[in-house]
């Protein structure tokens, strides 16, 4: 896979520029790359590079035939099948190939159906060191093509699916708060008022209850599975022995909870979609890499959401959390869990019961879904 000078040319000719890649400023320790994941995002063809450790990457297209190529520096190829061969595509990307180059870098290099461009690219830090890039097909190639235009979401060709699920129901009332306000009822109006505002503008929105009925907790995880939705939202309101305790927060998956939904796609019999892969080794390197890029698209929609439910409710402190809740335990599917408030608390229980407040709430929820499927150019994940 050798480059020539002429291909060099087109050196950071994608859309959104490329992350500068230089001798000295990485690690001493190579990083290692241990899979590669190519998925079908609607608009786009989402590429995510596993990695043990931080590691920066340059980025450039070359044309005739079309490629996108990623040089990973001071980097090492640890995949299933060895230092170096080729795996399966999707959407604009037909095939993957990879093998190591000279000085350390790790080449992988994406055969195209056609021309592209660079929409989205996010750099993983400690926490989640994967390496994402999001290429969706564009017009013919030239040496600086122009950017994808960014429309609203709802106004795309292809729909995004959003689950909103009203915690408890039916038989169980949930939170019951000073005054007597039950969750189960303030959630379901505002999971109906999340759905109305979500399709205002132009998305296809699910519910996994839309009456006063129980519906188990697995049935609500395989349902936003069966609809392969884009973004699941569980809303709920929240009690505290303290009843001084008030404010909203967002809630995504643990390390632990990572764990437990690992052991549910064998005990579920959950099928993902993993390409051609066959062989045990590479399976689980791919389950553990699509559950990890789930996990930091829920951490990236709760850090989004935050901000503007603070601006129509308190919040607590520390408002993203993580536990090992089962609604947020899919695989494949981005989640958070909304407590909306502390029915124990009086100010909240005020609040949680005013239909005014509740419309305001989902809005918010509804805003930051515009935002999350809006692509910015880099995302640097914190540490």
């Amino acid at each position: 896979m050798d480059v020539t000078r002429r291909s060099f040319a087109f050196f950071g000719a994608t859309a959104l520029g490329s992350v500068a890649m230089g001798g000295r400023a990485f690690a001493d320790a190579p990083s290692s790359i241990q899979g590669v994941l190519v998925q079908d995002a609607g608009a786009a063809c989402r590429v995510t590079l596993a990695l043990d450790r931080p590691a920066q990457a340059r980025t450039f297209f070359l044309a005739e035939p079309s490629r996108f190529v990623i040089d990973v520096a001071n980097a090492h190829l640890a995949m299933p099948g060895g230092a170096s061969g080729q795996g399966p595509g999707a959407g604009v990307v037909r095939r993957f190939r990879y093998a190591p180059q000279a000085d350390g870098v790790s080449r992988i290099v994406l055969d195209l159906n056609g021309p592209a461009s660079l929409v989205r690219q996010e750099v993983g830090g400690r926490r989640n060191a994967a390496l994402t890039f999001d290429i969706a097909a564009s017009g013919p190639f030239t040496a600086e093509p122009a950017p994808v235009p960014m429309q609203r979401p709802g106004r795309q060709q292809t729909r995004r699916t959003i689950v909103v699920d009203a915690g408890h129901g039916g038989r169980d009332p949930g939170a019951i708060g000073v005054n007597g306000t039950r969750e189960k009822d303030v959630v379901l109006h505002c999971a109906l008022e999340l759905r109305d505002a979500l399709e205002q503008r132009g998305y296809h929105v699910a519910l996994t209850r839309d009456a006063d009925n129980f519906v188990e907790l697995e049935d609500r995880v395989r349902f936003a599975r069966g609809q392969h939705a884009d973004l699941f939202i569980s809303v709920h309101a929240d009690a505290s022995p303290n009843a001084a305790t008030t404010g909203a927060s967002v809630y995504t998956l643990s390390d632990r909870g990572e764990a437990r939904a690992q052991n549910m796609i064998s005990s579920q019999n959950w099928d993902l979609d993993l390409g051609n892969a066959r062989e045990s080794t590479t399976r689980d390197i791919l389950v553990d890499l699509t559950q990890r890029e789930t996990t930091n698209r829920s951490a990236q929609f709760a850090q989004v959401v935050i901000p503007k439910l603070g601006e129509v409710a308190p919040l607590v402190r520390n408002t993203h959390r993580n536990a090992g809740l089962f609604v947020l335990l899919a695989p494949d599917v981005p989640a958070v869990l909304i407590e909306t408030g502390f029915l124990s608390n009086a100010t909240d229980e005020r609040r949680l019961a005013d239909p005014r407040a509740r419309e305001r709430m989902a809005g918010a929820m509804a805003r930051a879904v515009d935002e999350y499927f809006t692509p910015p150019g880099l995302y640097a994940a914190a540490d």
